[in-house]
Protein backbone atom coordinates (compact mmCIF):
# COMPACT_ATOMS: atom_id res chain seq x y z
CA UNK A 1 0.00 0.00 0.00
CA UNK A 2 1.37 3.38 -1.01
CA UNK A 3 1.84 6.10 1.87
CA UNK A 4 -0.98 8.14 0.16
CA UNK A 5 -3.66 5.36 0.84
CA UNK A 6 -2.11 4.14 3.97
CA UNK A 7 -3.20 7.56 5.01
CA UNK A 8 -6.10 8.14 3.62
CA UNK A 9 -7.33 4.87 4.62
CA UNK A 10 -6.21 4.88 8.35
CA UNK A 11 -4.97 7.83 9.52
CA UNK A 12 -7.61 9.87 11.33
CA UNK A 13 -8.02 13.50 10.41
CA UNK A 14 -5.64 16.24 12.54
CA UNK A 15 -2.99 13.76 13.09
CA UNK A 16 0.40 14.40 12.83
CA UNK A 17 3.10 11.88 11.01
CA UNK A 18 6.48 11.06 11.44
CA UNK A 19 8.31 8.73 8.41
CA UNK A 20 11.06 5.93 8.72
CA UNK A 21 12.97 3.70 6.86
CA UNK A 22 13.66 0.33 7.99
CA UNK A 23 17.54 -0.47 8.78
CA UNK A 24 17.52 -4.02 8.19
CA UNK A 25 21.09 -3.73 9.90
CA UNK A 26 20.38 -3.07 13.48
CA UNK A 27 16.45 -4.46 12.75
CA UNK A 28 15.44 -0.37 13.86
CA UNK A 29 14.77 2.50 11.75
CA UNK A 30 16.54 5.74 9.99
CA UNK A 31 14.27 8.70 9.92
CA UNK A 32 13.37 10.27 6.73
CA UNK A 33 13.61 13.55 7.28
CA UNK A 34 16.01 14.84 9.60
CA UNK A 35 16.75 17.87 11.76
CA UNK A 36 18.85 18.56 14.85
CA UNK A 37 15.95 18.87 17.17
CA UNK A 38 13.82 16.34 15.52
CA UNK A 39 10.70 17.61 15.05
CA UNK A 40 9.83 17.15 11.65
CA UNK A 41 6.65 16.00 10.87
CA UNK A 42 3.47 17.20 9.03
CA UNK A 43 -0.35 17.02 9.40
CA UNK A 44 -1.85 13.78 7.32
CA UNK A 45 -3.67 16.56 5.00
CA UNK A 46 -0.46 18.41 4.69
CA UNK A 47 0.87 15.54 2.84
CA UNK A 48 -2.25 14.47 0.80
CA UNK A 49 -2.35 17.69 -0.38
CA UNK A 50 0.77 17.53 -1.67
CA UNK A 51 2.40 20.05 1.21
CA UNK A 52 4.86 19.91 4.21
CA UNK A 53 7.80 18.00 4.64
CA UNK A 54 6.40 14.72 3.28
CA UNK A 55 4.87 15.30 -0.15
CA UNK A 56 7.77 13.75 -2.14
CA UNK A 57 7.00 10.13 -0.44
CA UNK A 58 3.65 9.88 -0.86
CA UNK A 59 4.09 6.88 -3.44
CA UNK A 60 6.65 4.86 -1.54
CA UNK A 61 5.35 1.65 0.35
CA UNK A 62 4.26 1.27 3.47
CA UNK A 63 6.13 -0.94 5.72
CA UNK A 64 4.59 -0.48 8.85
CA UNK A 65 3.57 1.34 12.03
CA UNK A 66 6.51 1.64 15.23
CA UNK A 67 6.43 2.65 18.34
CA UNK A 68 9.23 4.64 18.21
CA UNK A 69 9.66 6.97 21.05
CA UNK A 70 10.86 10.28 20.25
CA UNK A 71 12.18 12.04 23.31
CA UNK A 72 13.82 14.75 21.61
CA UNK A 73 11.01 16.07 19.73
CA UNK A 74 8.62 18.16 20.91
CA UNK A 75 6.01 15.69 19.22
CA UNK A 76 5.81 12.95 20.29
CA UNK A 77 2.60 11.97 20.07
CA UNK A 78 3.11 11.87 16.10
CA UNK A 79 2.50 8.47 14.35
CA UNK A 80 5.38 6.72 13.42
CA UNK A 81 5.18 5.70 9.91
CA UNK A 82 7.80 2.96 8.20
CA UNK A 83 8.22 3.19 4.58
CA UNK A 84 10.54 1.69 2.18
CA UNK A 85 13.05 3.47 -0.05
CA UNK A 86 12.64 3.78 -3.53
Amino acid sequence: MTLENFIKDLVCRNSLIRLWYPNPSDDGHSIVVYDKDWDIVSMEWEALKGEGAFKDYLQHTVVGVSDIYMNKSPYVEAINIVIKKK
